[in-house]
Formats: structure tokens, sequence, C-alpha cells
């Protein structure tokens, strides 16, 4: 008997997932569906990776929750790791179980340090699902709109050298929180002009900028984060999703200065399922798989190879208006008809992500995915996008 599933606004009628193996997942009536969306991002080595059941399972048999007054010994190892792919020797980590608890943790972190009443951040930014992030009223936060001013010449957005720019009021600003490419979904990615200048403004007066990467980060960009494409230097990072692999893990970074001038303003944070160290054991063994791998090199070959095959759809095909990307972070904008395309897909034993009210498809696959299964999307694609257009091409 199916079962009827909300996804993205949608409801997608199939029988229970059962099973998994890297990009592909088995529902209970035996149908194979090849998971584009990393499950809603998340999967980066793939369904059921071996290591990972691995070192749940050992950990399990041990300790997997101390509470927030004790610790173990895991925590303060994958600290570390945690720390030197961020360049943030020195610093200090808190575990918790969620994206948006991260970003929200780092948030009360730079509320408390900031000497100004504002935060900056750009309009079209998701942040998170509750808390100050999600409120951002206007008394605490400047929202940008970098895609509506006059030096937008480029189409990635604001460079700085506008009108629009010139009025952010940067003297009660202390706040820079960037989320450096997922767009609230859409990937589009600012212009690197933009986020250092931006940077810098809010550096050089005392203030703090923050990353959130609960979707960018942990390879899923070409690169361990998404501001090292900026060239800059966050104070704070926010990491999740992809840190557990799947698991409910997600890490709140902070530079040794930030953890420095925290021990004198008595900052008090307490939660059931903070620093376990189960969560810990699973962070460290992704990013351990990720470099041993040399996945992030990975993640940004095959997204090369994959945005240069969609391009080249998009010449053949009208129907697809522009697509956007970094690493295995992709958008294909379509100019109508990205719901049906969806559930064509879908029927075809493809799982991709439908941006709510938008002609937008995204794909985000497992770093960890062979070309060949990224070729067998392609095919599919090409075959539901034949099916729509008004002159077909004669093959």
């Amino acid at each position: 008997m199916n079962n009827i599933i909300w996804s993205t606004g949608h409801i997608l009628k199939f029988g229970n997932i059962v099973d998994s193996d890297n990009c592909f997942i088995y529902d209970s009536q035996g149908n194979r569906m090849v998971d584009l969306e990393s499950g809603v991002w998340c999967t980066c080595l793939g369904h059921n990776n071996k290591r990972i059941n691995k070192v749940i399972s050992d950990q399990i048999n041990k300790i997997s929750h101390t509470g927030f007054c004790f610790i173990h010994p895991q925590i303060e190892k994958t600290a570390r790791k945690v720390l030197d792919i961020n360049n943030l020797q020195g610093g200090k980590c808190e575990f918790i179980c969620s994206g948006s608890e991260a970003v929200e943790y780092g948030m009360r972190i730079a509320r408390i340090l900031s000497e100004k009443p504002l935060a900056l951040t750009f309009a079209d930014s998701y942040m998170g699902a509750y808390g100050d992030v999600a409120v951002k009223s206007a008394d605490k936060w400047f929202i940008y709109d970098r895609l509506n001013c006059s030096c937008n010449h480029s189409g990635s957005g604001c460079l700085g050298d506008c009108e629009e720019f010139s009025r952010i009021p940067f003297d009660k600003i202390g706040i820079f929180l960037l989320e450096p490419g997922s767009s609230s979904g859409l990937v589009r990615f600012p212009d690197a002009r933009l986020i250092k200048k931006i940077s810098k403004k809010v550096q050089e007066s005392g203030g703090i900028v923050m990353s959130n990467e609960i979707t960018t980060g942990i390879g899923r960009t070409g690169k361990w984060f998404g501001y090292q494409h900026y060239n800059i230097q966050p104070d704070i990072v926010a990491m999740g999703k992809g840190i557990g692999n799947g698991y409910p893990v997600s890490v709140t970074a902070v530079s040794k200065k930030i953890a420095d001038q925290l021990k004198h303003k008595g900052f008090h944070y307490s939660q059931s399922h903070q620093n376990d160290p189960l969560g810990a054991f699973v962070a460290a063994e992704v990013i351990d798989i990720i470099a041993e791998g040399a996945l992030c090199d990975e993640a940004r070959e095959k997204g090369y190879y994959l945005f240069g095959k969609l391009t080249e759809m998009q010449e053949e095909f009208p129907l697809i208006r522009e697509v956007r990307g970094r690493g295995l972070m992709l958008a294909v904008e379509f100019t109508r008809d990205a719901s049906r395309i969806y559930e064509a897909l879908l029927t075809a034993g493809f799982i991709v992500a439908l941006r709510p009210n938008t002609e937008v498809l995204r794909l985000d696959p497992a770093l960890t995915i062979e070309k060949e299964t990224l070729d067998l999307f392609l095919v599919a694609l090409r075959d539901v996008l034949v099916n729509l257009a008004p002159n077909k091409p004669d093959h």
C-alpha cells in the first residue's frame, strides 16, 4: 500500500523507503531510485556508508550520550579536526544537533560580543528555522537585496560600487552573516568583490563575520567550505547536514579571538544533546573520509562535468533558462514546467529538489556519486525534455 509523503510542498506517491546504497534508495515495493538530493543535502558520503555505520555501531555499544555536565575525549579530537579545516586553530567548537541550532548558537555568540545593534545579511539567504535568524526583526537586522542594485551588471548581483551599497549603515553593523551561495535553495553566488568588501568593512571596525555552511560546507562546493571561494576568514562558522552524513549532529566553530572574548562575557548555553560523543565520532569520520579520498576535488571535478553536460543540454533545449552551480551544488532553472519535469524524473526513478513557487530544480548528489550514475540522470532528463519540447528533435 502506497504512502503519501510530503516533500518540498508536493505530494509524492511511492512505497516506504526501506533500504539504500550510496546514491540509490529502495522502497518497500522493490523500486530503485537515484537520490540526487542526498537526503535533503545531508548524506554527502552516500546512504548506508559502511565506515560511518561501523563508527556508529562501535561507539553505540560504549556510550552515545554524556549530557552537558560531562565530556568524552573524542570531543576535543573532533574539534581539532573541525578547527583545522576551517583554519581556526586555537578556537573552540560546540557540537549540537541541527543546522538551524548551529546558526542560532553562532548568532547568540555574535550578539553578545557585538557592540553595534545590527547584523547584515542578504535578502535571498535562508539561515534557519527558528530564533534570531528566522525572525530578522528590523531593530536587529539590515537586509541587503544584492540582486537589485544599479551596479548589478554581471548577473551575479551587487559589486559594492553603487548608491544602494553606499546606503548600508556600516556604522551600526557589527555582524555580517554570510550564506555563500545556496540562496534559499536557488543556488546564486554572491560576487567575490562584494563579499570581500563587506567582510573587510565589518572586521576592520571590530565586527564579526559568520558563515552559514549548513548546505555549502563539507565539500559540497568543491572546497571544504563555501566561504573559501571568497578568500575570507570568518570568525564563526556554522556546520550541519553533511558533517553527520545523515546522523543529527552540527557544529559551531569560533576563532581563538572570539573564544577569548567569550571568557569575559559569562556566555552560557545548555541543551540535552550538547557535545554528545557519538555525534563527535561521526563528524570526525566524515572529515577523515573526505580528506583521505580527496573528495573535495572529486566534487569539483564531477560538478564541472555535470555543469558542462547541463549547459550543452541548454543549447539544445530553450526550455532550460539557466544552469548555475559550484561543485556538486547545482540548479537548473526552466522557462516553464519545472513541476512536470520533477514529476517525470521521479517516475523515471530520479529524486531531485523542486524549489517551491519557482521553475528551479536543484541537484546535490553525494560526493561519492559515480560518473555513470550522473550519466543515467542526464539521459533521463534529456528524454523528459524531448517529450516536453514544442518541436521535438528528430532522433
